[in-house]
């Protein structure tokens, strides 16, 4: 079987201009939604009749994205980009469109699913595809600018939620979304280029690695959704966590034996791990994922619950963080571009991230806005410094083949790596909250604190003071936490080697054999292999003596 077809092409100036307009509302509309849902799940919960369990609408949503990203960034591999974002566009309405209409549930967590799923397409496909159409110096300043439309997806989303749900109806907050994404279908239609991909359809099936895709899937549900779930949904030692877990695991097993020797183009090509850079970078945003939506959760719980602010003042209070993000973003998208390199914009950005998020260990109940505004703002500047250029320079690191294949595994390992944070960031709020309410309180209402705070409105004055100590003493050891992750990936940055941008592109590999063995491109002394950087030898040469042993 051939390489996969190089989807690279270039554009003029004015449509390459329009074309990342368009992929920037993607994005945006992306991370709005991602993120509106958690200001508005009380109230949903309570309409709903689904107090108990209104998290998974935000849980059905997350997993379903995680276990799209790499499945769709191969798709686009082998029937072309466009058709897959137009395609992920429209579940994304679609799931929207569903979910405001819902009517119980299940319904609304049936929803959240599909729109999950067209969400991982778009956040991964926006990246790719500008990716494609520019050359790897530029991509700092293009990623830079799709890197706006997330942070301000991000910062509008729970504020456009709050405000939809005080002044108008929850539901808004998902019918808004499902118009907006079918002009930006129309919108992607006209300015993304079509680059036919070669082969009939039968070829095109025959390239995708369905059982790796089926396996992955399998793997990412039954290890995120206990761990999500474990602790508030299920007992850690029932049955159906012990289930998922054991079901997880032989996937796994089985998901690595299929894209070792199976798979054709694999989901997760084992040359990955064998390449520093990329291997680094992929563990270095697996723990970025976990503080990036932690800080997104955790910061709105401690300004409602904590401070006691409204769902609209704490997603205005959110917005210098958003604002720092975007400031840094652009300007880190031009240093990379100019200075041709990433690895400073990404360390210096790691340092004020580091910075900012232990000046958070500061928060009380009684810090005042300026404090939390400043500590926002910092780690927006780090968080915009990171995210694009870790990107661009593990892009950077493999051969063009790959483009793709890296962004999706590394928007993959982002959002698991949120989820796992997500869930040991509420399993230690939870403990340390439960262990520190006041001596006097019931245990009736200790139970109903536990999955609804907003119960502490029910209680004498005297216990809601202690119960505020307490939520403040278990976020306080979550934002604890949260401070050697970043400083592990600041630590990472010294094993990382930068890369020059303009060097050449590594070649497209063609596909593994049938028997598991590596495409022949090892004999460097062919004619047809000499064009391969010697940079690349001594791994696919490594790679080869791991298979033979």
């Amino acid at each position: 079987m051939t390489a996969l077809d190089d989807q690279s092409t270039r554009l003029p100036k004015s449509k390459l201009i329009l074309l990342c307009f368009g992929l920037q509302i993607a994005l945006f509309l992306s991370f709005i939604d991602s993120t509106s849902v958690s200001t508005i799940l009380p109230i949903v919960g309570s309409e709903l009749d689904a107090t108990n369990s209104i998290t998974w609408a935000g849980t059905a949503f997350l997993v379903a994205n995680t276990s799209f990203q790499v499945i769709t960034s191969r798709l686009s591999d082998c029937f072309g980009r466009k058709i897959v974002l137009i395609g992920s566009l429209f579940l994304f309405a679609l799931g929207d469109l569903l979910a405001g209409f819902a009517r119980n549930k299940v319904w609304l967590y049936c929803s959240r699913a599909i729109a999950g799923i067209g969400g991982g397409g778009i956040n991964s496909l926006s990246m790719i595809i500008m990716s494609d159409v520019v050359t790897l110096r530029e991509r700092g300043q293009y990623q830079s600018l799709l890197g706006i439309g997330i942070a301000m997806g991000s910062g509008v989303g729970p504020f456009l939620g709050a405000v939809l749900a005080e002044k108008a109806t929850w539901r808004w907050t998902f019918w808004i979304i499902a118009p907006l994404s079918a002009l930006t279908m129309l919108l992607i239609h006209y300015t993304v280029p079509l680059k036919p991909v070669s082969g009939d359809l039968k070829e095109k099936l025959s390239r995708m690695d369905w059982i790796g895709s089926a396996l992955s899937q399998a793997m990412t549900v039954c290890i995120l959704v206990p761990l999500s779930g474990g602790g508030s949904t299920f007992a850690w030692n029932s049955s159906i966590v012990i289930s998922l877990f054991v079901i997880g695991g032989i996937s796994v097993i089985g998901f690595i034996l299929v894209e070792r020797y199976l798979a054709a183009f694999p989901l997760f090509p084992g040359r990955l791990l064998l390449n520093r850079n990329v291997c680094l970078l992929l563990i270095q945003t697996w723990l970025v994922g976990i503080v990036y939506y932690g800080g997104i959760y955790f910061v709105p719980l401690y300004l409602q619950n904590v401070q006691g602010y409204s769902p609209i003042l704490s997603a205005a209070l959110l917005l210098p963080l958003v604002l720092g993000q975007v400031l840094t973003t652009t300007i880190s998208g031009y240093v990379v571009k100019f200075s041709n390199r990433t690895w400073s914009s990404f360390f210096v950005g790691f340092l004020l991230w580091t910075a900012g998020q232990s000046a958070q260990l500061c928060f009380r109940e009684n810090t005042a806005k300026g404090v939390i505004v400043g500590c926002l703002i910092l780690q927006g500047f780090g968080i915009g410094s990171t995210i694009q250029s870790t990107l661009v320079l593990a892009q950077a690191s493999g051969p063009s083949s790959d483009r793709a294949v890296v962004t999706g595994v590394r928007n993959f390992a982002r959002t698991s790596g949120g989820a796992i944070g997500l869930a040991i960031g509420n399993s230690i709020l939870q403990n340390v909250f439960l262990s520190n309410l006041p001596a006097g309180l019931p245990e009736a209402d200790a139970e109903e604190l536990a999955i609804n705070f907003e119960h502490i409105q029910m209680l004498d004055k005297h216990l809601a003071v202690g119960v505020r100590d307490a939520y403040m003493q278990g976020l306080k050891d979550v934002f604890i936490f949260f401070v050697p992750v970043v400083v592990i990936c600041l630590l990472m940055c010294a094993f990382i080697k930068d890369l020059p941008l303009d060097a050449p592109a590594l070649p497209m590999l063609p596909a593994n054999k049938t028997d598991g063995s590596l495409p022949d491109c090892i004999d460097t002394t062919s004619e047809e292999n000499k064009s391969i950087p010697t940079a690349a030898i001594p791994v696919l040469q490594m790679m080869e003596k791991v298979r033979k042993s």
